[in-house]
């Protein structure tokens, strides 16, 4: 016989109060006074035997009657065995689905999550059926049913474990909800075409960092069958922090770069240094420091210190965790370039433009820029040079090959000083006139930049409000020219009063482009103005391509393969300096699977980019696996067979005792008792008081 509510029998405790109420003797209530004993000296009377129970069969009755209450309330029924076997267990459709994004790599985290595996596939049942997953941003099978039965038959667990060893973090950002909405559409789709009476259920193995996605389950029906299960693993050390390196557009084109230190929200610490490194370079002693309060982030400079302008990575201390402490930036190439130029004025002359050209290349970190005279057409065809700066009168024999360096991707860029050159220069631009007057220069009179398109790459690096003011440079001389409306040039600025300042022509596939001023002291304070470096370099960028490299991406982005000065990319060399050649007509590179500097190979040149981990993986904080129930994911907690074979004979014993119903043979005898009970105890009460033995 068994008990659903065993707690009830606490209540036969209460069988001492009848016991008690029967110990307590009642004294007789007459009292008759005698004159004889009037001069008697009163004495208590003196009991010659103990307290004894009386009425036992009244008092039996009682006690069987508060029996029977606790017994009915307990809710017995008969039970056929007291134990459930594991046999009897039924079984289940099981997912195992473990985290491998690169957050794991976190400490021992990975170890802990193999051995949470081992447990479940010790108490996998002889009916049970099981599947193992991996997932990072994608989930993956490692092994399925068939698999399994295929390999060892009914040894599931041992053929798994050998498995386990392919389960290793990489360094994907983790998609908790896309993985659980492929394995939750494989468990109910397989369900259905099987028709398994066994309950399909996933358990999700992670460590259920805050970084995880979990938008593909918004849009994604639950299957009502499916339960899911998560088994955290986590670390006593919890401080973690990650360190990006911001871009400094906003800053101005010269500006210093600044990095942003993120700190989780469960850091114990906060106090973080960042610095610069290089492979094979000792620790630079350089850092920048940032106190940063947990779940909070700050952005702080970072200078690029001379002696390491090779430093391809930036690298953050102070925290627990290593795995996301290094940023990786594509190194600074020195170029060496070609510039040929159009004019007479010496390099040496303070007063001519090619004097203060010179200056503006010459600091330039990333270009190592030669300047070459034009006298002569074998100086243009010798030259691999695209950019050509005009300030003076181009030679006759000149103007074909010329022309034909523009048609071929060369950019031209006109500035002329007098009005011969800037009508030399007009010559064959459609649309475009030069006009005869031409204001006189006065003292207190000038020209200003108006209109600007910021959109053009010439003047993108001021796009920013606070780089976009040209109202300090003065023009006093300038020429007045007139686009007429049509097929003209495009013009990229203008003077205040609307007459073209900048013109852009496109000839083949190249451009040219006009100054309709020049940049000599005496013309004007273009060239030295805190604009005309960043002009100039805006100018190569346009001739040559950005400098520098091409931009970074994350873990498992795509690389678009451009073409890059007239060549194509032919292979990729990773990080451990695996070589991959490319197909041909391969538009993009998708094996960026682990952080690093890669290289794209154009022929003899390298160009490199950087590939880091995605910052959502440094939010290490715990998740709150409630949010799971609120997209509909059908939670539970995972059992073992012990437990699942408890619930299941609870169960069992819940539907006899509803069957059985002995609890109303018991309110049945427990009125009957209390029937005898209240007759006897009337009968009782008629019969005298038993006297009390008193000693003189």
């Amino acid at each position: 016989m068994g008990l659903l509510s065993p707690l009830y029998l606490l209540g036969l405790t209460a069988l001492a109060l009848p016991i008690l109420f029967h110990l307590v003797r009642r004294t007789p209530k007459g009292r008759q006074d005698f004159s004889s004993l009037m001069f008697l000296q009163p004495t208590p009377p003196i009991l010659t035997r103990r307290s004894r129970l009386d009425q036992l069969l009244l008092l039996l009755l009682r006690l069987a009657a508060l029996a029977l209450l606790a017994f009915a309330f307990g809710r017995p029924f008969l039970r056929e065995s007291a134990t459930l076997p594991f046999d009897a267990v039924p079984g289940r459709r099981l997912a195992l689905l473990v985290d491998t994004s690169a957050s794991m790599r976190r400490g021992d985290l990975m170890l802990h999550a193999r051995r949470a595996v081992e447990n479940v596939l010790d108490d996998l049942g002889p009916d049970d059926e099981l599947s193992l997953y991996v997932f990072g941003d994608r989930c993956r099978r490692l092994i399925g049913p068939s698999e399994i039965e295929a390999s060892a038959g009914s040894d599931k667990s041992a053929v798994v474990k050998s498995r386990l060893p392919e389960v290793v973090p990489d360094w994907t950002a983790g998609d908790l909800g896309g993985a659980l909405v492929m394995v939750a559409g494989e468990l109910d789709s397989s369900t259905d075409v099987d028709q398994s009476a066994a309950d399909p259920e996933i358990i999700v193995i992670t460590d259920a960092q805050q970084g995880n996605r979990i938008e593909a389950l918004q849009a994604f029906e639950w299957p009502p069958r499916v339960r899911v299960s998560v088994l955290p693993v986590l670390l006593k050390e919890t401080t973690n922090a990650q360190v990006t390196l911001l871009e400094s557009v906003d800053n101005g084109p010269a500006a210093d770069p600044r990095v942003r230190i993120a700190s989780s929200a469960d850091s114990t610490k906060e106090e973080f240094k960042v610095r610069w490194d290089a492979p094979g370079v000792s620790a630079n002693s350089v850092f920048a420091s940032a106190y940063v309060p947990p779940g909070q982030s700050r952005v702080v400079k970072l200078p690029r210190p001379e002696a390491s302008v090779t430093a391809d990575r930036v690298v953050l201390e102070g925290d627990d965790q290593q795995f996301d402490n290094t940023w990786y930036v594509a190194p600074p190439r020195k170029e060496k370039l070609a510039l040929l130029y159009v004019g007479d004025d010496d390099v040496a002359d303070a007063n001519g433009q090619r004097y203060y050209l010179e200056l503006a290349i010459a600091g330039d970190p990333l270009r190592e820029v030669t300047i070459t005279r034009v006298s002569a057409a074998t100086d243009l065809a010798d030259s691999e040079a695209r950019l050509v700066v005009v300030n003076g009168a181009l030679p006759k024999d000149l103007e074909s090959p010329f022309h034909a360096h523009v048609e071929a991707g060369g950019v031209v860029l006109f500035a002329p000083a007098t009005r011969e050159q800037a009508e030399a220069a007009l010559a064959g631009w459609k649309g475009v006139s030069l006009q005869e007057t031409q204001a006189p220069r006065r003292e207190g009179q000038f020209s200003l930049l108006g209109q600007i398109d910021f959109t053009h790459p010439l003047f993108t690096a001021f796009a920013n409000p606070r780089y976009s003011d040209f109202t300090k440079i003065h023009f006093w001389t300038r020429w007045a020219v007139e686009v007429e409306s049509g097929d003209g040039p495009t013009v990229i600025a203008r003077f205040d009063d609307g007459s073209p300042a900048v013109m852009e022509r496109r000839l083949g596939k190249g451009r040219q482009i006009f100054l309709a001023a020049s940049w000599r002291p005496d013309d004007s304070q273009l060239a030295l103005s805190s604009k005309f470096v960043p002009l100039v370099g805006a100018l190569m960028d346009l001739a040559y391509g950005r400098s520098g490299n091409l931009a970074g991406v994350a873990i498992n982005e795509p690389v678009p393969l451009t073409e890059w000065r007239g060549s194509k990319a032919v292979a990729v060399i990773a990080p451990e300096g695996k070589r991959t050649d490319l197909a041909d007509g391969a538009t993009e590179f998708r094996e960026t699977s682990q952080p690093g500097i890669y290289r794209l190979v154009y022929g003899v040149e390298e160009l490199p980019f950087a590939v880091n981990m995605a910052a959502s993986e440094s939010n290490t904080a715990p998740m709150d696996v409630a949010q799971l129930g609120q997209l509909g994911v059908r939670m539970g907690v995972e059992k073992t067979r012990l437990e699942r074979a408890e619930a299941i004979r609870q169960q069992r014993d819940v539907e006899l005792e509803a069957r059985q119903k002995l609890w109303r043979w018991g309110i049945i005898l427990l009125l009957g008792v209390l029937i005898v009970e209240t007759w006897w105890g009337g009968v009782r009460s008629q019969a005298p008081l038993a006297a009390v033995e008193v000693g003189t």
